[in-house]
């Protein structure tokens, strides 16, 4: 069979269908209790913070708002150029000490500071060895240090990847790897003789409406982030399969309609 050929998301085009997928989440309460909680019972006020993949700061900002103990630093990697300047002025309005390294985070980025908690929130699909980025980082960490990491659990979007993508041809390079979940991560982490603590957390995606023929240029966006390409380009057999797979995973609750997509907290400690 024939590969179809279609482009991957651009960093502009990431940036715009990732915000479509934040609008309809509602995992970033459920993120947000378990980074208060760790970081109040485990670290200390003005406990110094490196944030990989920092995205537009989001999680920093309402991890203030929401009495979490507050960091005497902040250090942040977002490559992403659209995200930067909005984590730019979402950290001028914090009153934190900060830097922002505009660049990706590598295993062999040299890290000179010591941290007290180094946080992945969903950026470990970027690197190619997820568990060898995240223990480089915890190298960084002081004794009783903490990583954390957030990212998909092996459900949804990460089942969904594999049954597509060998129909496809991609024609530019794809950014964000949606083939990666919790599973990958921590055999990865088991094959370099470190046992995580791993935490499930039931986080819906609010769909509701986005299956009326009103909401399908939304739809088309959050479908382009979960599989990380245009999906307009596509041809119209292909986006129905696709569409068809999102909605039969989708479950009505309370007059609401949810596509359950399990976030795993994975955590290590120095």
């Amino acid at each position: 069979m024939t590969r179809i050929p279609v482009p991957s998301l651009d960093p502009r085009r990431y940036a715009e269908t990732f915000a479509v997928f934040v609008d309809h989440s509602l995992e970033y309460p459920q993120m947000l209790d378990t980074l208060l909680s760790v970081t109040r019972s485990r670290l200390r006020d003005g406990f110094r913070l490196l944030d990989i993949g920092a995205g537009t700061g989001q999680v920093i900002q309402s991890y203030r708002q929401n009495g979490g103990i507050r960091p005497g630093l902040y250090v942040a990697f977002e490559p992403n150029p659209r995200h930067l300047e909005q984590l730019a002025g979402t950290l001028a309005g914090l009153g934190i000490e900060h830097a922002i390294h505009a660049e990706p985070f590598r295993l062999d980025t040299p890290l000179t500071q010591a941290f007290d908690l180094v946080l992945f929130s969903h950026s470990l699909y970027w690197m190619p060895d997820p568990a060898l980025h995240m223990l480089h980082a915890a190298t960084a960490l002081i004794e009783g240090g903490l990583a954390l990491a957030f990212i998909g659990g092996p459900y949804g979007v990460h089942a969904m990847f594999p049954l597509f993508e060998n129909l496809l041809e991609r024609t530019t390079p794809m950014l964000q790897n949606n083939a990666v979940s919790s599973h990958e991560v921590v055999q990865g982490l088991r094959a370099q003789g470190v046992e995580p603590e791993v935490q499930f957390l039931p986080t819906p995606i609010d769909l509701t409406g986005m299956f009326e023929p009103d909401a399908a240029a939304q739809l088309a966006e959050f479908i382009s982030f979960c599989m990380q390409l245009e999906f307009t380009c596509l041809p119209a057999w292909l986006q129905r399969d696709m569409i068809q797979y999102v909605r039969g995973g989708c479950v009505s609750q309370d007059g609401r309609l949810y596509w359950y997509l399990p976030t795993a907290a994975i955590l290590l400690s120095r």
